[in-house]
């Protein structure tokens, strides 16, 4: 009788065995395949924020070579503007100095040199206010249009929360 109750608890034993086995392999199974949803799950969340952050990147390179070329532009017509306006002024003296040839008396000579530092003097003024209008505007757009870009890029704090 101890052989027939040895042999029953050896088969209970590796019946019991063989049940909390499957079970732990059961359970192992579930959180296996919990770990494995969550690592496809954070990978898919980063991969696309990663395509958030370089198409976001891509558009505020676009803007900022926008920004660049408008500035460089306004540089090259800012350099254009002076040539102009030397230009302007090289002509106005020479016109004086035909003017100040054909006086014929001291007193229109004197006339002939006070409109042309009346006239020079306006002439400077407004090319020196007219650089300096374009130069504000050329700036001022360009700031803009960076901070718009970084705006795109980066949001603020309180949109996040809305």
């Amino acid at each position: 009788m101890t052989n027939k109750t040895n042999t029953k608890a050896t088969k209970d034993v590796t019946d019991t065995a063989a049940d909390m086995t499957s079970k732990v392999t059961e359970a192992t199974s579930k959180v296996t395949e919990g770990a494995r949803e969550f690592v496809k799950r954070t990978a898919g969340s980063a991969q696309e924020r990663a395509e958030g952050v370089y198409e976001t990147t891509k558009t505020y390179n676009t803007q900022l070579e926008s920004t660049l070329q408008r500035a460089a532009s306004g540089y090259a017509n800012i350099l254009g503007g002076i040539v102009d306006a030397a230009f302007a002024n090289v002509n106005h003296t020479l016109a004086a100095v035909e003017k100040l040839a054909d006086a014929k008396t001291p007193s229109d000579a004197l006339k002939v040199q006070a409109d042309f530092i009346r006239e020079h003097s306006a002439q400077n003024m407004e090319h020196a206010r007219s650089a300096y209008d374009y130069v504000r505007d050329v700036a001022s757009e360009g700031t803009q249009s960076l901070r718009e870009g970084y705006a795109k890029m980066m949001p603020s704090k309180d949109k996040k929360a809305a």
